[in-house]
């Protein structure tokens, strides 16, 4: 089993460099890019242990382990989403209020789009509330979120942040 500790850079940078190295997909689904500890196998077969210190989510792109023959590079499962746009910001407060009682994380795009992990019941709902959402298979890359709890380093402390 190959083990690493941080991500080595991004495949989409300008500044990497691949050479003859064989890109490697390391599959994760959107949930898993934020664990702290991944355990899986890479589409050509090689086990990989991965510990994320740093508090960044994964990216599609992230190289996870190279040496001069290979780079594992994180690749984010399509799943089936539901995405609207809010036509106004009254619209925007009513859409984060219907899927914030649902728990369910909200992400949005630089084109205002709304995009959450598809649910039948909250797409329901959204049609029911006149928003015209649709469903399509996306990858649900870090766009921006917002992270209502998370614990800081210092005594557990819950605080709001939003992640850049």
């Amino acid at each position: 089993m190959l083990v690493t500790r941080a991500i080595k850079g991004n495949i989409n940078d300008a500044n990497f460099h691949q050479g003859s190295r064989l890109i490697d997909p390391f599959n994760l689904e959107w949930f898993d890019t934020t664990k702290r500890i991944i355990r899986g196998f890479s589409e050509g077969g090689r086990e990989l242990g991965f510990k994320n210190f740093s508090a960044e989510a994964l990216l599609e792109g992230d190289v996870l382990y190279e040496d001069e023959e290979i780079c594992i590079v994180v690749k984010i499962l399509p799943c089936s989403c539901i995405i609207f746009k809010p036509q106004n910001m009254k619209d925007m407060a009513v859409a984060c209020f219907e899927i914030g009682n649902k728990h369910v994380p909200i992400f949005f795009n630089s084109e205002n789009e709304i995009i959450t992990a598809f649910e039948a019941p909250l797409y329901n709902q959204l049609q029911r509330a006149g928003f015209q959402p649709k469903v399509e298979n996306r990858v649900i890359e870090k766009t921006d979120v917002l992270m209502i709890h998370n614990y800081s380093k210092n005594k557990n402390k819950i605080v709001l942040i939003k992640e850049e």
